[in-house]
């Protein structure tokens, strides 16, 4: 079956450059011949994200992320390979020869048969909205002053009362049973039966960047029963990594995103005119849905201010501290959501209550204020404990000051007393972060000891395979001197097989053909290639990494036949180490 050609992919992957693709992700600075910045895809505060111009290639050295402008684009918009391969080719004007698939697999098949089928359920809620079926549901919208319009652009439509419409329906299309319980349009019982799992909800098509319907949400009208239903999840839906209307908000010439709980709440921004409004998928935020709307620019936070809601602004300060992003909080009078205020006042308020948000520290020393009573001694005291160990983790010193003075100017506590828990907070905090890093450091180098074979071994294999991925001629000076065993079975074999195959096929570089054949592995693969620039020598520095992996394949022959008492094997042994001790290789 059919996959895009080599000359294809390196087409498509050399006509835009990966510097300023990431850029719209992260801030890149110039360091030496590469670029730095901190990574987009794990939090950090010291840059360790690196970029090879030359190669077109990334790789964090602190979460392991890496690969080519692909596999980039596939991590920052949540794609699949073909959906990446596509996307970077309108960026870079190649047009696609029309192929099935990006390689023939099942999967594809499977995914690009769910996106057919969603969108014949999408097509049947909608015409039953507009069936005598849907009278009471158009009610319902109408109630909730959504217009032809928004409905149209939503594409929300009906599911009926029946147990089986949409089955039925999509059966009579050639969908089969099997893929409509996958995707969880409908559910099989203990006894084989199936039904439709939505059934008298208003429904919600849930498209991905591409417009791709990955799933949907259903609103019960009236009666018992949870208030949303929603889509489980799916090889085409991944709720952690999708957001409601980013294929909407996406085009927003406004620069930001506002971030809120449901909906309808966004359904409502955007007919309000604030096309940049998000929400998530029926679960709690996630890093990678963060990681979405975090381009450097402003996130507005607008959560239900409930005990539920402070906790939601809690968990997203965590997760964005370190985006590159500036979230602030949009705080809405009398506990209402989005929908209820813009309803009751109108878009322009809330585009009011946009302009005046707060930072997430402002929204916490307000709660905390309305949350003592400061008259009260030991309520002041609870108030000055708990107001330190949150301005302990205020970075900015001016920032930290003005909530100081105003804690002070309400609370009758003086600034020096204010300060010095501020402080004691702020270095008690610092001990603890350290501690955390400490032990994670441990953890991590526990098996990467410089001194240890294991780490001596993969680190030569990995530099070997680095040189001879970006030089054929130092291939074919050592050619002799190579074969398979070299490498450790996985990964490094499989790629030291590939360069074979690729220079002894005639090719003079091996890292593009490298990066085609592993293309659903390029994160392992850029960590060996990117890697590759040693200062010096490329063939001498090749030969000492042969010298060091004969070494330490040696060390551990030697060490295995003292385990095992052969003191014939390791006499021979001792004596081919002291030969490769005084030869020097």
């Amino acid at each position: 079956m059919a996959r895009y050609s080599d000359d294809v992919l390196n087409e498509v992957r050399n006509s835009v450059d990966l510097v300023e693709i990431a850029s719209a992700y992260v801030r890149l600075k110039r360091s030496g011949s590469s670029y730095m910045g901190c990574c987009p895809f794990h939090k950090e505060k010291t840059p360790s994200f690196h970029i090879d111009p030359d190669k077109q290639l990334y790789h964090c050295f602190g979460c392991g992320a890496g690969g080519s402008v692909f596999q980039f684009v596939m991590a920052a918009e949540g794609l699949d390979f073909p959906d990446a391969v596509k996307l970077v080719a309108e960026r870079g004007g190649v047009r696609l020869p029309d192929i099935d698939g990006d390689g023939g697999e099942e999967l594809y098949r499977r995914k690009r048969d769910m996106y057919a089928m969603n969108k014949a359920a999408a097509r049947f809620f909608r015409d039953c909205l507009f069936s005598p079926e849907g009278e009471e549901a158009r009610r319902y919208l109408q109630k909730r002053r959504l217009t032809s319009e928004t409905v149209a652009a939503f594409g929300l439509g009906y599911s009926p009362k029946g147990w089986d419409g949409l089955l039925r329906h999509l059966e009579g299309r050639g969908f089969s049973r099997d893929m409509m319980a996958e995707a969880g349009l409908c559910i099989r019982n203990e006894r084989g039966n199936m039904y439709d799992r939505f059934r008298d909800r208003i429904m919600f098509p849930i498209f991905d960047v591409r417009q791709n319907i990955i799933g949907f949400g259903g609103r019960i009208m009236q009666g018992d029963g949870a208030k949303y239903m929603n889509s489980p999840e799916s090889i085409i839906y991944d709720k952690g990594k999708n957001l409601f209307a980013l294929n909407i908000a996406k085009k927003s010439k406004r620069g930001y995103y506002v971030l809120v709980e449901g909906y309808m709440d966004v359904i409502s921004l955007h007919q309000a005119g604030i096309d940049c409004a998000v929400a998530g998928c029926g679960t709690a935020l996630t890093e990678a849905q963060a990681r979405l709307i975090s381009k450097g620019g402003t996130v507005y936070l607008c959560y239900d201010m409930d005990e539920a809601g402070q906790k939601a602004l809690a968990r997203a300060e965590g997760i964005f501290n370190g985006l590159d992003a500036k979230l602030k909080v949009i705080d809405i009078p009398d506990g209402k959501d989005a929908d209820e205020y813009i309803k009751k006042y109108g878009g322009g308020k809330f585009e009011e209550l946009l302009q005046g948000s707060s930072t997430v520290n402002e929204v916490k020393v307000k709660r905390l204020l309305s949350k003592y009573d400061p008259d009260d001694v030991g309520q002041k005291v609870e108030l000055l404990n708990e107001a330190a160990a949150m301005l302990g983790n205020v970075n900015n010193s001016v920032e930290r000051e003005a909530y100081i003075r105003e804690l002070s100017a309400r609370t009758g506590i003086s600034v020096q007393s204010i300060s010095a828990e501020v402080n004691k907070a702020g270095r008690r905090q610092g001990r603890r972060e350290l501690r955390q890093q400490v032990v994670k450091s441990v953890a991590r180098s526990r098996d990467e000891r410089p001194g240890s074979p294991k780490s001596r071994r993969e680190a030569a294999e990995k530099k070997l395979l680095g040189v001879l991925a970006g030089d054929r001629d130092v291939y074919v000076k050592l050619k002799d001197r190579l074969e398979p065993g070299l490498f450790t079975e996985g990964l490094d074999r499989e790629v030291f097989e590939r360069i074979k195959e690729c220079y002894d096929g005639g090719e003079s570089s091996a890292e593009q053909f490298l990066l085609n054949r592993f293309e659903r592995r390029e994160e392992e693969l850029a960590s060996v290639i990117i890697k590759s620039d040693e200062p010096g020598d490329p063939l001498s520095a090749a030969s000492d990494y042969i010298r060091v992996i004969a070494d330490e394949d040696l060390r551990a022959r030697i060490a295995l036949a003292e385990k095992e008492g052969d003191v014939a094997l390791l006499s021979r042994l001792m004596q081919e180490q002291n030969k490769h001790r005084k030869a020097g290789t």
